[in-house]
């Protein structure tokens, strides 16, 4: 009698390691469908307009530095080189409003969330040295001379910087130009300026409008910015703060933001409605005008300052780049002819990631995470069955349960994808609740038996469902699930005594 009762766990163990097999299988298939969504999601990216990533506006400045060297060093001494010099803002206040829209980019089922609205940039610029300089004239800066160099001993720290006012750009960059409709509306001490894309441009890798600024800029060395600039993206939406107080103010009515970057909003609030954020992060702020003085103003070298696709951390629920994130390459020349040394630095940042909130790959994943259990309690309770009636139920019988419960999963995917998930999920549960209860009640002989087999598999997969939908705590709630469900088959078989089970 004791082989037997081997021979049947040992079945009943062989079919649960051949139903794990099946899972993975099926989780292979989510992984797929996954991936083409994504790559459906990428071609209409490429093809229409990209995750838009905005550095605050800053000003150019062409420039021209006259190293100075001692005197009995001239020989030595490195001829003038120009250069770009970044003004950045005193203070920046921009007010951004978008309106998210789903609807705009489908492919079949998939969709991709755009957005439209606009950014208001309101700047306060103190220009410094607009006067232009004589042949005598001389500044000191406390940027270290040529980085190159090899014996500070031939420099000194004095250094002649002269400043083009006359060829001076207001940069306004945007990653992907596309997404701009209309030019942008500057303002500039209250005159309306003109801005266009550069002709030739002066920053390798950067995608900009600009602006020519003012012949008498020499003459109003304070300027007041105001800068409408309408935009359309797709998924997220990132900026780059400059200047030296930058907040920033975001309003949308999508209701499930996903904020990304090197910053949380210091203050956010969402409803049914949508949600409003502000950010300000001095410190992120003054790094990033660092980084973007020394890639411009940096001697013997070149400038690429790109929006390049990146793993921020901050990626939506789909496994896409959720954006395009800024960065600074300093290129440098090296000894060897010919050879460079690319040197990328990430720009700090901060944005909203339109992430869907039900993303039914994600969350059949999840619900396969319980698949095991699931057949591992089906089984157990045909077990307890055999062994309390003393009823006989033959493997193949077994086999047929199991699959019906993974067909559950081959169900729920598709369904997902045409409806909402928990319209997916009952419709799945109930045909197959519906079908295993059928089949059990020729299993085990009796309404009652598969009426009780019935209710403990429906009352399952709503215990399963209400795991899922409370992303908290599921972590917690399935481990009382599982102890709950361990304990009652104890408490069910604490008087069985299971040498003298046939």
């Amino acid at each position: 009698m004791q082989k037997t009762l081997m021979i049947k766990l040992s079945v009943i163990g062989g079919l649960c390691l051949l139903f794990a097999i099946g899972l993975s299988l099926i989780q292979s298939l989510v992984y797929e469908r996954q991936q083409y969504s994504d790559s459906v999601i990428s071609e209409i990216s490429s093809q229409h307009v990209n995750p838009q990533e905005v550095i605050t506006p800053f000003i150019a400045v062409p420039t021209t530095i006259t190293p100075a060297c001692k005197a009995y060093d001239s020989e030595k001494c490195p001829k003038a080189y120009q250069t770009t010099t970044p003004q950045f803002a005193k203070s920046t206040k921009a007010e951004q409003s978008l309106a998210v829209n789903t609807d705009t980019y489908k492919r079949g089922i998939y969709h991709a969330t755009s957005y439209q609205g606009q950014l208001n940039f309101k700047q306060q610029y103190t220009l410094i040295n607009t006067k232009l300089p004589t042949a005598s004239t001389e500044t000191t800066t406390t940027t270290a001379l040529a980085a190159d160099a090899t014996d500070n001993s031939y420099y000194e720290r004095g250094e002649r910087i002269d400043y083009d006012w006359q060829d001076a750009r207001l940069i306004i960059p945007v990653s992907d130009l596309r997404g701009v409709s209309q030019l942008p509306t500057v303002k500039i001490n209250g005159q309306v300026m003109t801005a266009n894309y550069p002709a030739t441009p002066k920053m390798s890798g950067l995608s900009y409008v600009e602006v020519v600024l003012p012949s008498d800029l020499a003459q109003k060395p304070k300027l007041q910015l105001a800068i409408e600039l309408p935009l359309i993206g797709l998924s997220a939406i990132r900026t780059v703060p400059l200047g030296q107080h930058f907040s920033l103010t975001m309003t949308s009515d999508w209701h499930a933001p996903n904020f990304i970057g090197q910053a949380l909003p210091a203050q956010k609030s969402m409803d049914n409605q949508g949600f409003k954020a502000t950010w300000g992060n001095q410190y992120l702020t003054v790094a990033n005008n660092q980084m973007i003085s020394q890639c411009l103003t940096r001697p013997n070298t070149g400038c690429d300052i790109q929006a390049n696709l990146a793993a921020l951390g901050g990626q939506n629920d789909n496994g896409i780049d959720a954006m395009r994130q800024a960065e600074i390459a300093l290129i440098e020349a090296t000894d060897n002819a010919g050879s460079q040394v690319r040197q990328p630095v990430q720009l700090n940042g901060f944005g909203v990631s339109f992430a869907e909130p039900n993303d039914v790959y994600l969350q059949t994943e999840r619900t396969m995470k319980y698949a095991l259990l699931l057949i591992m309690v089906s089984f157990g309770t045909f077990f307890l069955f055999e062994v309390i009636k003393s009823l006989r139920i033959h493997p193949i019988q077994y086999l047929l349960v199991g699959s019906a419960l993974l067909v559950f999963y081959v169900l729920l995917l598709p369904l997902a994808e045409q409806v909402a998930f928990w319209q997916a999920y009952v419709i799945a549960a109930t045909a197959c609740i519906g079908l295993i209860g059928w089949y059990t009640y020729y299993v085990l002989n009796s309404v009652k038996r598969a009426a009780i087999f019935t209710v403990i598999l429906g009352g399952l997969y709503a215990g399963f469902y209400g795991i899922l939908t409370t992303e908290d705590m599921n972590l917690l709630l399935g481990a009382i699930f599982c102890f709950v469900l361990l304990a009652s088959v104890m408490y069910l078989t604490r008087k069985i005594d299971w040498y003298q089970v046939a």
